[in-house]
């Protein structure tokens, strides 16, 4: 008996435990402004430049832990980039609305959807399904690896 009271009030107490609401703060979400940025990449392919309009709206939602501090990041929305041939005028328009994911320092970590990046071993490309991303380059984010498709920017814009 004195058995059965010991694992009856074991359970409750877990149960309790389990049911007691979780510790982190709610994310904070940071609604994205429309803008419009025209960046110009003139070392990407070698027969011609390259210049990329992007356009759009983000947001980003972080979720933080019970003190506060960051602990992973999630940049979404409507992004639109038009790649145009410097000397031809030449122009072609992509969505790449991704999402991309980020750890709690703010480093890209993985994406999905479209995006318009550096890929490693490729150069600038079009890739599409599931990313890897390895840090930085040149301020983009770095795929590494990715599940999908890809195609460089140079043949897209030849």
């Amino acid at each position: 008996m004195r058995r059965t009271i010991v694992c009856t009030s074991f359970a409750v107490v877990t149960v309790l435990a389990l049911a007691l609401p979780a510790t982190a703060a709610p994310p904070e979400i940071a609604p994205g402004e429309s803008f419009e940025a025209v960046i110009p990449f003139p070392d990407v392919c070698p027969e011609f430049e390259l210049e990329a309009t992007v356009r759009g709206k983000t947001h980003t939602i972080t979720f933080v832990d019970a003190s506060g501090d960051p602990v992973r990041q999630i940049a979404a929305g409507q992004l639109f980039v038009t790649w145009t041939r410097t000397d031809t005028g030449f122009s072609r328009t992509f969505a790449i609305s991704g999402p991309g994911f980020y750890d709690g320092a703010g480093n890209p970590v993985r994406g999905t959807g479209r995006w318009t990046t550096p890929l490693e071993g490729t150069g600038w490309a079009l890739v599409i399904g599931n990313l890897t991303i390895d840090g930085l380059e040149d301020g983009f984010a770095l795929v590494v690896d990715y599940t999908g498709r890809a195609t460089s920017i140079c043949e897209l814009m030849s």
